[in-house]
């Protein structure tokens, strides 16, 4: 029986790359507390597991780095974080847009405590798998990018965030026939999935939890049938379903909808434009083409399209089958 050695760790970051060989006493045992459920399984050919002391200080650090950049205070936020009564605990400061000094970073408890290094983060970020920090030079910075010269750098978190769409503000008096600059037509665009509840419903509606306001993109329409788009509506539900409505007849015939102007350049309203004033809605796949136009629907929504408010055909159970058949074959009888 093959006895077990202790390897010195010098060796195993100089020769192994950090890496434990497999266990020599039993190979087939979990090692370092790790379950049976964490190893590989499979044919004689099954790549053996190998624990990664390296692997695992790196995804230490990164857990570290996250709990203290994410924590980070905005340098204009410090003074009352200090005038809090309770203790605010050890934080680190960042400007405006969310950068920290690294080497602020490296002296936090949480960091210092793992005795990392400048290399250490910059090899964590050019080896992860996903980018979650960004690292930038500064000034400070020596060409050898050292750890003595960490103040000469800054990390941020990479929020994967999209700016927030600037609100729906209508302004000026309300559109009338005579407004100067009317645009001609104005287009509502919807999902495949919302546009049937539009169509029951027999307006268009405010959309749950959005936007008190329907944004509608201008449109102009030159004598040889050319579309311009003058202006974007606010950015809301995906672009599938387009509602065209000409804006003159929508003010003659439905007084009650009242238009005004955005400060985008949108036209928009609070209230819901019956369909009864719908030019035509049209689809933005070729191949599904018009579904509504001149007060009378075209076409459905291929099921296929609705998203989760597609139904399939539900499938028949053995049983169900078996009712079916006995009513259909009853029914010949009956007819002989």
């Amino acid at each position: 029986m093959a006895s077990a050695v202790a390897v010195p760790l010098p060796i195993i970051h100089s020769e192994l790359g950090g890496v434990l060989p497999p266990s020599a006493v039993a190979q087939h045992s979990p090692r370092h507390g790790r379950s049976r459920a964490m190893s590989f399984k499979g044919g004689k050919n099954a790549r053996q597991r190998r624990y990664s002391i390296v692997e695992e200080r790196d995804t230490t650090i990164a857990k570290a780095l996250m709990f203290v950049v994410k924590r980070a205070i905005p340098k204009e936020e410090v003074e009352e974080v200090e005038d809090e009564e309770e203790e605010a605990g050890e934080y680190l400061v960042a400007d405006p847009d969310g950068w920290v000094n690294v080497a602020d970073v490296l002296k936090h408890s949480r960091i210092s405590a793992l005795d990392v290094t400048l290399q250490d983060i910059q090899r964590i970020l050019a080896n992860a798998t996903k980018a979650r920090f960004d690292l930038r030079r500064t000034a400070g910075a020596s060409a050898d990018g050292s750890a003595e010269d960490a103040s000469g750098w800054q990390i941020s978190r990479i929020t994967n965030k999209e700016p927030a769409a600037a609100p729906v503000v209508p302004v000026g008096d309300r559109l009338t026939a005579e407004t100067p600059d009317l645009p001609e037509f104005v287009v509502f665009e919807t999902s495949y999935q919302r546009y049937p509840l539009l169509l029951a419903q027999g307006a268009i509606t405010r959309a749950p939890g959005g936007s008190e306001y329907r944004a509608f993109v201008p449109v102009a329409v030159d004598g040889e049938g050319h579309e311009t788009v003058r202006a974007s509506a606010a950015p809301g539900e995906a672009a599938e379903v387009s509602v065209w409505i000409h804006l003159r007849t929508a003010l003659r015939e439905a007084p009650e909808v009242a238009w005004r102007r955005s400060e985008g350049g949108a036209v928009v309203t609070s209230d819901d434009v019956p369909r009864s004033v719908w030019t035509k809605a049209v689809a933005r796949r070729p191949d599904v083409g018009v579904l509504f136009e001149a007060g009378e629907v075209r076409k459905e929504v291929p099921a296929g399209l609705r998203g989760k408010g597609a139904k399939g055909k539900a499938r028949k159970g053995k049983a169900t089958r078996k009712r079916e058949s006995s009513e259909e074959d009853s029914g010949s009888a009956s007819e002989e």
